[in-house]
C-alpha cells in the first residue's frame, strides 16, 4: 500500500482539480470602447476661390472744362479768345458711391492673384456760371454742369497676405458715365445749350486690404483711381454775326473711398 499511495494521491488530486475546474467561471474580458473615427484635421485657411458681395463709400470727381470758340463775324474782334482764356475750370461733383462686385481669388506661389467685376453707381453734381465774359457790365455768360452716374470697373488683383490680412494693388479697365449741361448765352440772342450723358472707356487703379472675419466672410478698404477718356459737346450757334459754336472738352477723373464685406461661396484648397 505504501508504494500505491504516492500514485493514489496524485490521481485523486487530479480528479479534484479538474473538479474544481469545472466549477470555476472564467470571467469575460473587458468590453472595448466604441470605435471613434479621428477628429479631421483642421483646412488650412486660404484666400482661394469664388465670392461676391457689396460695397459702399465715397467718391470725389474732377471735371476739367476747357472750350474752342468759333465765329466767323463777330461784332467785336477776338472775342473768341477772350473766351477761351477765361473758360477754363474745375468741376467737383463729389457724393455717394455704391455697388456690388464679384471675383476669384488663387492663392499659390508669389501671392493670392485675383480678378474682380463690380457695377457701381455715383452720386453728385457740380457746376459753375462764368457771366462779364465781354466786359464787365455784360451779361452774357457760360455756364457748365457736371453729373457722375453708372461706373464699372474690371480689374486684376495681387495681394500678399498676412495672417487674416491680404493687402493687395489692383488695376485695369474702367467704363463710366457723365452727364453734362453746356450753356452759353449772349445779350439779346437766344440761350443756346446743349446736354450730354455720355459713356467712356478709362483706366482704373488702386490698392486695399482685406480682412477675413471667417473664412468665409471678409471686410474690404479700398482707393481706386479713375481717369475717363476726354469728350467734347458742342454749343451750337445762336444766330449769324453771333458765335458759330463753343467747343466744350471734358476730362474726368475721380478718386473712390469704399468699403465691401463680401462672401465666399467655394473654397479652393492651395
Amino acid at each position: 500500500m505504501q508504494k500505491l499511495l504516492p500514485g493514489s494521491i496524485l490521481t485523486m488530486l487530479g480528479l479534484a482539480a479538474s473538479a474544481m475546474a469545472g466549477d470555476l467561471e472564467i470571467p469575460e474580458p473587458f468590453p472595448s470602447p466604441p470605435y471613434k473615427a479621428p477628429a479631421p484635421a483642421p483646412i488650412a485657411f486660404t484666400w482661394g476661390g469664388f465670392y461676391l458681395g457689396g460695397n459702399v463709400g465715397g467718391h470725389w470727381g474732377s471735371d476739367e472744362i476747357a472750350t474752342a470758340a468759333e465765329s466767323l463775324a463777330l461784332p467785336e474782334a477776338g472775342l473768341p479768345a477772350t473766351v477761351d482764356a477765361a473758360s477754363p475750370v474745375t468741376l467737383n461733383p463729389r457724393g455717394f458711391e455704391g455697388g456690388a462686385q464679384a471675383g476669384y481669388n488663387i492663392a499659390g506661389i508669389g501671392g493670392v492673384w485675383g480678378v474682380e467685376v463690380d457695377v457701381n453707381a455715383r452720386g453728385g453734381t457740380a457746376s459753375r456760371t462764368l457771366s462779364g465774359i465781354r466786359d464787365l457790365t455784360a451779361a452774357d455768360a457760360l455756364s457748365n454742369s457736371a453729373q457722375a452716374g453708372f461706373l464699372s470697373t474690371f480689374r486684376m488683383r495681387w495681394g500678399v497676405p498676412y495672417d487674416r490680412l491680404l493687402f493687395y494693388f489692383t488695376g485695369g479697365f474702367a467704363l463710366g458715365t457723365l452727364t453734362t449741361t453746356d450753356t452759353f448765352a449772349q445779350v439779346g440772342l437766344p440761350i443756346q445749350s446743349v446736354s450730354a450723358s455720355t459713356t467712356r472707356a478709362g483706366i482704373a487703379a488702386g490698392a486695399g486690404v482685406d480682412f477675413a472675419i471667417t473664412p468665409n466672410w471678409w471686410a474690404r478698404a479700398e482707393y481706386l483711381f479713375i481717369d475717363m477718356q476726354n469728350f467734347t459737346t458742342t454749343i451750337p450757334a445762336s444766330a449769324p454775326g453771333a458765335f458759330d459754336s463753343i467747343t466744350v472738352t471734358h476730362k474726368y477723373t475721380d478718386n473712390i473711398l469704399r468699403f465691401a464685406l463680401n462672401y465666399r461661396l467655394t473654397t479652393v484648397q492651395p
